[in-house]
This record gives structure tokens, sequence and C-alpha cells, in this order.
């Protein structure tokens, strides 16, 4: 089992600890600067920059050049954070595939520390949830909502402006009853920071798209709409790491000795007083948590 990196040599503890009311010490884990998990984190909204970064510059670029063919015009269309199947788009959709690994990890440590059932049923289904949202990213399946709207509408009236957005509503409304209880089984902080992420993402993507449709409704200019795309695409990415962050809290991080270990929350009592096993051990394969070296 892994030891608690607090009063042993050659270790340091990245949870803090404080006072309960009834006087008993519990910890609180907060992301400090030496945490594995801010590294991360500060590399991730690096890579958020400067996507966003890239299409403020390509599209001040295509309004200066006004190229009408050739290479600089894919350029700027990859670039764009406003189109599909662009550099933002592959972006967005590897960190919502990240965040479905990291809530099935999280799932998988909270089964082998023996979690509630229905907790590690949320992790599952949160996994699969973010898997089918990278998914609909990268191959743009809300982009066919536009044409099962066009399919049901009368094509003079004025929801045919709303495009996705009418069957992303219906298909919100219904997955409430799955997402509700799921939400509902998580522990408490990571469940409000994960709701937080995914309510701005949904927000961001949803509202700024409607935003979108007053603005070519009232004619605005062509600025005004590439600023409501950089600040829907900027809401979803902040909202997925948010949500990274929300399910990064679900675990405990201990760097001892060269070695970064990943354990659930539940199996923290179990080991704050344990010796570290050796590696192969019994003890060692039993143990719920994820072991790393580090170089």
């Amino acid at each position: 089992m892994a030891a608690r990196a607090r009063g042993l040599p050659g270790t340091r503890s990245l949870p803090f600890m404080t006072r309960s009311a009834r006087g008993h010490r519990t910890a609180r884990h907060a992301i400090s600067r030496d945490d594995p998990r801010f590294a991360v984190g500060a590399v991730l909204v690096t890579g958020c920059v400067t996507v966003m970064v890239l299409h403020v510059a390509a599209v001040v670029a295509r309004t200066v050049v006004r190229p009408e063919s050739g290479p600089l015009v894919d350029i700027f269309a990859l670039l764009d954070a406003g189109q599909e199947r662009t550099l933002a788009s592959w972006w967005t959709g590897a960190l919502l595939l990240a965040a479905s690994a990291a809530a099935a990890l999280v799932g998988h440590l909270a089964a082998t520390a023996s979690a509630r059932s229905r907790e590690v049923m949320a992790w599952r289904i949160l996994a699969v949830l973010l898997a089918l949202l990278s998914l609909d990213e990268i191959v743009s399946l809300h982009e066919r909502g536009s044409r099962w709207t066009a399919a049901v509408v009368d094509p003079d009236s004025a929801l045919t402006q709303f495009g996705w957005l009418l069957p992303a509503a219906v298909v919100l409304v219904l997955s409430m009853g799955v997402l509700i209880p799921t939400f509902l089984a998580l522990p408490r902080r990571p469940r409000n920071v994960v709701a937080a992420g995914l309510a701005t993402s949904v927000a961001g993507a949803m509202g700024l798209e409607l935003v979108d449709v007053v603005l070519i409704d009232a004619e605005a200019e062509l600025r005004w709409r590439y600023m409501a795309m950089a600040l829907e695409e900027a809401a979803e990415m902040a909202g997925i790491l948010i949500m990274l962050l929300g399910i990064s809290m679900a675990v405990r991080i201990v760097r001892t000795d060269g070695r970064v270990t990943i354990s659930s929350l539940h199996a923290e009592g179990v080991r704050d007083r344990a010796p570290v096993p050796p590696t192969g051990s019994p003890e060692a394969r039993a143990d719920p948590s994820l072991t790393v070296t580090a170089p």
C-alpha cells in the first residue's frame, strides 16, 4: 500500500491538514505549484491560449490580406475557431477525451478502493458522456442538427435560424434524467466543480450560438460575429478545464522518492501510516492506486 507522504523521510505531501468541528484532523486537497496537476493545468491553459491567439491572428490577417484562393485561404480556415474541423475543434475534442479518460481513471480507483457502487457508476457514466461530447466536437455531429431542424420546421419559420440549437436543447433536457442522479452520486466538492465546468461549456456553446443568430438577424458587422465565435470557443475550453480540475479533486496525489502515486480519496485512511511495500509484492498488487516512477 502507498504511504502517506507526511511524516516519512524523503517524501512530500500534497494535501494540507485542517481541523474539523469535532477536533479531528482531516485532509483537504489544495493544488499547489509543486503538484503535478498544476503543471498539467499550466500546459493545458497554454494550449487553449495558443489556439485562441492563432484564431485572432488568422481573423485579423484574413481581414487585411483578403485572399481569394491559394494556401492562405486554407491556413486561415484551419486556424479559425468559428469553423468546424479546425485546430480549435481538434484541441477541444482532445481536452474532452482527456477529461473522459480522467473520469474513467477516477472510477477505476474508486472501485478498487471499495467506494459506493453508485459513485463508481457515476464516474463511468461521466466518462462516457465526455467521450460522446469529444466525438461530437471532432466529427461535428451537432452540425447535422441543422438539417434535422430544417426537416421538421417550416422553411419560412424563424425557427430555422436556430439550426442545431433546437435538437441540442431537446437532447439536453432529455439527458437530465441521467445527469442529475449521476452528479448527485459524486463527492460534493468534485461534483460542484465538474457541474460548474459543464454549465460553463454548455452555456458558452449554446448561449453564444444564440447570440450569433441574433447578430445575423440584426445584420451586425462581421467583426462582432467573429468576437462571438471566439468567446464561444473560449467558454467551451474554459468549461472543460474546470471539469478537469473537478475530476482531479477526486484523487490524492503523493510524491515519494521519485514516484508519483495517484489514489482514491476513499483509500486515504487505509494508507495513512502504512509502509511502502516492495514493488511486485502481493500488497503492492492489491493497492488501489496508480504509481508512476518520475525520471
